[in-house]
C-alpha cells in the first residue's frame, strides 16, 4: 500500500451519516488531505436521506448550500465517460464515482483515495493498479489515526465538527427520525459501542489497546 494519500474521494453512503462527514473532516485535517466530491455523489446521498425520511427536502436543500464549504471540500465536475473505459471492474452505476478519482490521479500525479462503504462494487487491486487506493473509514482511521489517545482526541473533534455546523445550519423541520436519534458519545464505553453500531470495529479494538 503506497502513503496515506493527499486527496480523497468521498462515496454517497460516506456523506450520508452526518458523523461521518465530520470524521472524514477530521481525519482529513489530521493527515492532511483534501476532500472531493461531485454534485453526482451529493444528489444521490441527499436523494435517499430525504427519501427515508432522514432529514426533511427543506433542510436538505439549506444543507447542500453550505456543506462542501463546511467540510472545506472541493465539488468536481462530473468526470468524463472516456475514464469509466479504464474502469470495467468497478460496478457500471458506481464508476463514476471512481472516474472523479481517477481524473484526480491524473491532475495531480499522485495516489488518489476512494472512501467507500461499499468495497464489494469497488475492487481494490483493479483500483490499485489505477493510482486509486479503496479505503473505507475503518481501514482509513488506522492510516491517520496510531494511537487511542489519537482516534479519542479525534472522535471528540468529529463530534465538535458536527456540533458547530448544526449551530450554523440549524435544523428547521425536524424528522421522525431526528427526533429519534440518539445522542453522541460522552464516555469512551459510549464511543466503543457507537462504533460498534457504525461499523468501526478496528477503530473500537485501537481504542481498547490504551
Amino acid at each position: 500500500m503506497p502513503p496515506t494519500p493527499a486527496h480523497w474521494v468521498l462515496d454517497a453512503n460516506i456523506l450520508f451519516s452526518e458523523w461521518g462527514r465530520w470524521l472524514m473532516v477530521t481525519l482529513a485535517d489530521a493527515a492532511p488531505a483534501n476532500l472531493y466530491w461531485t454534485e453526482l455523489i451529493e444528489e444521490e446521498c441527499y436523494r435517499n436521506l430525504v427519501r427515508l425520511g432522514r432529514i426533511h427536502p427543506e433542510d436538505a436543500s439549506r444543507q447542500r448550500r453550505v456543506l462542501s464549504t463546511h467540510m472545506n471540500a472541493k465539488v468536481e465536475s462530473a468526470p468524463g465517460e472516456t475514464l469509466a473505459l479504464d474502469l470495467k471492474s468497478v460496478h457500471e452505476k458506481d464508476r463514476h464515482v471512481a472516474a472523479t478519482a481517477l481524473s484526480l490521479r491524473h491532475r495531480h500525479n499522485t495516489p488518489v483515495g476512494l472512501i467507500t462503504w461499499n468495497i464489494k462494487d469497488f475492487p481494490k487491486r483493479a483500483l490499485l493498479k489505477l493510482g486509486v487506493v479503496r479505503y473505507t473509514p475503518d481501514e482509513l482511521v488506522l492510516d491517520v489515526w496510531k494511537t487511542a489517545q489519537q482516534g479519542l482526541n479525534g472522535l471528540q473533534a468529529a463530534s465538535q465538527n458536527m456540533i458547530l455546523f448544526h449551530a450554523e445550519c440549524p435544523v428547521m423541520h425536524v424528522t421522525d427520525y431526528q427526533q429519534k436519534a440518539r445522542p453522541l458519545p460522552v464516555s469512551e464505553n459510549d464511543w466503543l459501542e457507537f462504533l460498534g453500531r457504525n461499523r468501526l470495529h478496528k477503530l473500537s479494538r485501537l481504542l481498547t489497546k490504551g
